[in-house]
């Protein structure tokens, strides 16, 4: 773990039984979870352990953009509801060619909808 002193060389010394653990509780380690869980795969005692280093949700971070198939995984997830009604799909990307300034658009096959 990255700083944290004392505390953080404790919680790491820590024994914890889980049939799965993940490490990173971004949206990547929590669909994983989730489907792990879903799937009957992690049921057992201990279950699904996910490993975050940090102890909150926090303001800041990267940027992130689900592209068509994204938005399919989290449908099969249950959770993409939660997402449709405030963001919008990202239907097209555009390119640039640094050397030419020509410039190409790109459609996407499906929406976060279809």
């Amino acid at each position: 773990m990255a700083g944290g002193g004392d505390d953080a060389a404790a919680a790491v010394k820590k024994d914890v039984e889980a049939e799965v653990v993940i490490v990173g509780g971004g949206i990547a380690g929590l669909a994983t979870a989730l489907a792990l869980r879903r799937a009957g795969v992690a049921r057992g005692p201990g279950g699904v352990l996910v490993l975050e280093r940090h102890a909150g949700l926090r303001a800041t971070g990267a940027a992130l953009t689900i592209f068509p198939n994204g938005w399919f995984a989290l449908r099969a997830l249950g959770v993409a509801h939660k997402l449709t009604s405030r963001y919008d799909a990202y239907e097209t990307s555009e390119v640039t060619n640094l050397e030419s300034g020509a410039k190409q658009v790109f459609r996407f096959a499906g929406t976060k909808n279809k």
